[in-house]
């Protein structure tokens, strides 16, 4: 828009100022994107300190690789349920082998726990950490033969989701 002239000079008004409203929403969404993804990585770096009484998951979280998805872990297994453990005794420490979720504050957490028989062998999954992006378990099995353990493997795996 141009204004009368005066004096001989002609000036301009200056043009109107952008909002500053969409900058503003584009910095507050990218700011708690990145407060959001910063809480989520501490989060499922350290995982939860689990609570349990069972000597079979405090063993299995103290090895040197505890944070390792897809890890052998039938040495630990076979160190609380040795060959030649009855079958009732080696239901007692797999019943026993729980772990107490965390309280959860952005995230619920899934507990994940369960024992399948199946003929003579015995099928069980336990969660040992929780994180807010899945869970890390013991999946293992056992076979029975005459009411004892004859043979124990197992893995610890991690389920995302």
């Amino acid at each position: 828009m141009v204004r009368v002239q005066r004096g001989g000079m002609s000036s301009q008004t200056p043009a109107p100022k952008r909002s500053l409203l969409v900058p503003r929403i584009v910095a507050v969404a990218f700011v708690g994107s990145i407060a959001v993804l910063g809480v989520a990585s501490w989060d499922i770096a350290r995982g939860r300190v689990p609570e349990t009484a069972s000597p079979l998951i405090n063993d299995l979280l103290q090895t040197p690789e505890n944070r390792r998805c897809s890890r052998d872990a039938s040495d630990v297994l076979v160190r609380h349920l040795p060959v030649g453990t009855p079958r009732e005794a080696a239901l007692g420490v797999l019943s026993a082998a729980v772990v107490v979720p965390p309280r959860p504050w952005f995230w619920q957490p899934a507990a994940e726990d369960s024992t399948r028989e199946q003929g003579s062998e015995v099928g069980f999954v336990r969660a040992i950490r929780y994180t807010a992006f899945g869970n890390q378990k013991v999946s293992g099995t056992l076979r029975l033969e005459n009411g004892v353990v004859v043979a124990v493997s197992g893995q610890v795996v991690c389920a995302f989701g």
